[in-house]
């Protein structure tokens, strides 16, 4: 299933360039677990459209996160989330103390 781009805004006041707010935006969506292994991200295309932004911003964001590997690129595909990505993390309940 695609991510849709409607899930990605940029705030007017965030600090950092658009590239960083971009990539801060689909990590937080891998780490909070909204976002899941094998999951199509936007177009490079749609995203810069829809968030009124250079593609090549959206492209180099890309870029960062696939070498970062939460994103991979499959060739004409486009992006997903890698299946290597950093996984939320999952906290067990605290003992009860009687």
């Amino acid at each position: 299933m695609a991510i849709s781009v409607d899930t990605f805004f940029l705030a007017p006041d965030a600090p950092g360039t658009l590239q960083a707010q971009i990539q801060q935006m689909v990590a937080e969506g891998i780490l909070s677990g909204r976002f899941h292994k094998g999951e199509k991200l936007p177009s490079s295309r749609a995203l810069a459209r829809h968030l009124g932004v250079s593609r090549i911003t959206v492209t180099l964001a890309y870029t960062e996160l696939l070498a970062n590997d939460y994103l991979t690129s499959r060739g004409r595909s486009g992006y997903f989330v890698s299946d290597n990505a950093p996984v939320p993390p999952s906290f067990s309940p605290a003992p009860r103390r009687s």
